[in-house]
């Protein structure tokens, strides 16, 4: 059910300009940390807030006496601060001796059409902030009347649950609710739905049961003045009190008990999914849109979660980012595109203003290990929530790493499929892929603003590991002048020496001899070229791997960890200048970025100061 129709934010922390966000049912909030998510929630709660404190104390005044109504900052639990300063976008609540005010709208359904119902607001030293309603409306107490009685609730994310609970009357509830006490009223929730309607408590519990096969008991008051709730687990044979269970199970009673305690109002829920998997994230999507569509209710939520953005993306889906809003589902190409590439890799890309391509996690990790090392300056800017992307080369390797990289960076799409879609919505988005030649010979290219370079060598790791480089850093392994230390150093050149000659050599130990009574100069040359069609990070993995057999403990090193060995790498000069030209391009791609970020963060923030 829809009871309200859209939001405009105006100097609402981080809100500068007036913003508009669309809200349908269910209505989706998404966007990076930070960026507004929560105060477009806390904006709705703290108009709905003013609005039924004005209308309390104005509804029965003539229209000359309907003045602003006052409100202190203790009282507005929805918004915790702790100057009310701190409500106002940059916490500027004057420019010179003028108020500057902060006003909230929201689009109100009366009587078959749709009506702006503006609060606005202004600051009263550090306590006190006084609203009422814009000129517009002030006259119009019918419409004022209807819109204050809108029941609007906010439910922060679960937290801890308490071992006991006392008995709370429902304001008490709703005012732990606004403070985010979520673990302090769970019981209550609970207690007030089969207070309510017994038909409802019973279809709570059986949703619980579907879901996480437990029997929920129906919450009891005990003589302390407390409330016990408990489950059954299968294979238990006592009780367990409801502080036991999981905090998946914790956010999935709350969410449930909060609909059917609050029908016929508009839920304001931060970050449902927390504490959730995949499939129950998509779960609690469509059971809060169910759940509240059958009690006359609308659901305005945030999330992190991408199951979700996708569930979202034909309904409505708004991004925000830096204070600024915008409707993602009502954008017919964003939309069809999203559903092919996944609304989060449009929102990371739209807020870093690149794509990084590269083979996978490990190779991010070899670059700013290598970056480090030769004290490139591509450090002093280099990108912490950096917008990667890998690539499918490298997959379907079947083990965890790969698995964990494929689910956190994408694969399936090559870097040119990838970026053209994304740039057909971001037209001025960067991108930079730097990919494993796999002894493929390669070639650099450009098409348009996606720059493609090639390692020249099978891949980044093939700069780094060295017979050299490996012994020194397991010898490091073992400092002290020992009689272990002597064991495990002679079992570090055997399982080096039987590894290379199996895995660089083939097997053939005249070609190993050869190689190793070469001097310097040649045995580099023959080493490249045996290794030029070689996956090095391979060999070091199986090195790594005879070794801990040797010495019957754990491996030094595995794949995702051999940046460790940079540190004593000796480049070539060829192979120094490859690199230097690559990080040099990370760091223009850095520095557009962070220009990215502050441009975004101006158009976002800007107003005239005090």
């Amino acid at each position: 059910m829809r009871l309200l129709h859209y939001l405009e934010i105006e100097n609402f922390k981080r809100f500068g300009e007036k913003q508009r966000i669309e809200l349908d049912h269910p209505a989706v909030l998404i966007g990076p940390n930070n960026c507004g998510k929560t105060s477009a929630i806390q904006a709705l709660a703290l108009w709905s807030q003013a609005l039924r404190t004005w209308y309390d104390v104005r509804k029965d005044s003539s229209a000359k006496e309907r003045t602003a109504t006052a409100l202190n900052r203790l009282n507005i639990v929805a918004v915790p601060v702790t100057r009310t300063r701190f409500f106002w976008h940059n916490t500027r609540v004057r420019k010179g001796t003028k108020d500057i005010h902060m006003t909230i709208t929201v689009g109100v359904e009366f009587k078959g059409a749709i009506y702006a119902v503006p609060i606005r607001f202004r600051s009263q030293g550090d306590e006190l902030v006084y609203c009422t309603p814009d000129e517009a409306v002030l006259s119009d107490l019918p419409l004022i009347a209807h819109a204050a009685g809108l029941e609007v609730e906010l439910l922060y994310p679960m937290s801890g649950l308490e071992t006991e609970e006392k008995i709370l009357k429902p304001g008490a509830v709703d005012v732990l609710l606004g403070q985010g006490q979520t673990a302090q009223v769970l019981r209550n929730l609970c207690l007030m739905v089969l207070t309510q309607s017994r038909e409802d408590w019973q279809r709570v519990a059986s949703l619980l049961q579907r879901l996480f096969n437990v029997e929920l008991t129906e919450p009891l008051e005990t003589t302390r003045g407390s409330i016990e709730l408990l489950y059954r687990q299968p294979g238990v044979k006592e009780l367990l009190d409801v502080a036991s269970s999981g905090r998946g199970f914790q956010q999935m009673l709350l969410i449930f008990a909060y609909l059917y305690s609050h029908k016929r109002s508009v839920l304001l829920v931060d970050e449902p999914d927390a504490h959730l998997e995949i499939l129950r994230q998509k779960q609690v999507y469509v059971l809060l849109r169910d759940i509240a569509s059958e009690n006359g209710s609308q659901v305005v939520m945030v999330t992190h979660s991408e199951v979700i953005l996708d569930e979202a993306l034909d309904t409505n889906l708004t991004l925000l980012l830096e204070g600024r809003a915008d409707d993602l589902a009502r954008k017919q190409d964003i939309r069809n595109s999203l559903k092919h590439f996944g609304a989060d890799n449009y929102v990371k890309a739209r807020e870093r203003g690149y794509v990084l391509y590269v083979e996978g996690g490990t190779d991010l990790d070899m670059l700013r290990a290598l970056a480090t090392h030769m004290k490139h300056p591509v450090t002093e800017v280099w990108d912490e929530q950096v917008n990667s992307f890998y690539v499918q080369n490298n997959y379907p390797i079947q083990d965890v790493d790969a698995e964990l990289e494929r689910v956190e960076g994408g694969f399936g799409l090559t870097p040119q499929q990838h970026f053209n879609g994304l740039r057909h919505l971001l037209p001025s988005l960067q991108g930079l892929a730097i990919l494993d030649n796999d002894g493929q010979n390669r070639q650099d290219g450009e098409q348009g603003l996606l720059k493609i370079r090639y390692w020249r060598r099978y891949e980044v790791e093939n700069y780094c590991i060295t017979p050299e480089v490996l012994r020194t850093y397991c010898y490091r392994q073992y400092p002290a002048d020992d009689l272990f230390t002597q064991v495990a150093r002679v079992s570090v050149d055997e399982a080096l020496a039987e590894t290379l000659k199996d895995l660089v050599f083939d097997g053939d130990q005249a070609n190993y001899d050869t190689w190793r009574g070469s001097p310097a100069d040649a045995a580099r040359l023959i080493w490249e070229a045996q290794t030029e069609r070689r996956k090095l990070s391979s060999t070091a993995e199986e090195f790594f791997r005879r070794l801990a057999q040797k010495l019957g403990g754990g491996m030094l090193l595995k794949k995702g960890e051999l940046h460790r060995l940079v540190p004593y790498v000796v480049l070539t000069p060829a192979a120094e200048s490859e690199v230097r030209t690559k990080l040099g391009m990370l760091q223009k791609l850095f520095e557009q970025a962070r220009r990215h970020g502050e441009t975004v963060t101006s158009v976002g923030d800007h107003e005239d100061g005090e």
